[in-house]
């Protein structure tokens, strides 16, 4: 899997309602949008939640006007050829709204055979005393994924860990691609939050810098 750790978005001058966690907080925008950030950073992936759009053009104002292109098909990250480093994005779209816009180094993150994916409920039914169920009203359905890390997690991975931590530490999503799992999963894109991630604890190898971590995901709207 790729993950954004580090949303460098939120370093910027975007507009509040892009920057939220809450996807369904949306901004309504008219063919681009200008996003300048607080200094230059490097960037290999784009986060892109909550879009009525399909189609995307990033242009970053690095040396060559490097532009990015790609198809909306779902909330979740999507992966640059190269990286590249950048002071602004321009992003053109045929949306005319969007939850969230995020940007960074997706890490690449190698998972074990195993995978668990769920689909889960908020929503409870009650049963009465006579043996009748009563449907649970105001839940919301969504998707999970378990996915174990084993001894892939390095030095500069871990770093950006650290570096995202300040949003990551109080409940923000992450940005995820699933596209290398895509061959066992009905899904390829996810925006979710890391079950304890608000107590991220790592398994350390013997003999070099380098941590397993299971990932518990859940879907996030």
């Amino acid at each position: 899997m790729k993950i954004l750790f580090n949303d460098i978005i939120q370093y910027s001058d975007a507009p509040l309602k892009l920057k939220t966690p809450a996807l369904s907080d949306y901004m309504y925008i008219s063919n681009s949008i200008i996003i300048k950030l607080d200094k230059e950073y490097p960037i290999n992936s784009i986060g892109i939640g909550n879009s009525n759009g399909e189609n995307y053009e990033i242009i970053f104002n690095d040396n060559n006007l490097t532009s990015f292109n790609f198809k909306f098909i779902g909330n979740g990250l999507y992966v640059m050829p190269k990286k590249i480093y950048a002071l602004s994005i321009t992003v053109n779209t045929d949306a005319t709204h969007i939850g969230r816009i995020g940007a960074g180094i997706g890490c690449y993150l190698p998972t074990s055979v195993r995978k668990e994916p769920a689909l889960r409920t908020t929503a409870e039914s009650r049963t009465t005393l006579a043996g009748q169920v009563i449907n649970g009203l105001g839940g919301y359905n969504f998707r999970a994924i378990s996915l174990d890390v084993r001894y892939k997690i390095n030095e500069q991975i871990l770093q950006e860990i650290i570096d995202g931590y300040k949003y990551a530490g109080i409940g923000y999503p992450y940005f995820i691609d699933l596209t290398d799992e895509k061959y066992k999963l009905p899904f390829c894109k996810l925006y979710a939050n890391e079950r304890n991630q608000r107590n991220m604890v790592f398994q350390s190898g013997i003999n070099k810098y380098l941590y397993s971590r299971k990932f518990d995901f859940e879907e996030r709207f």
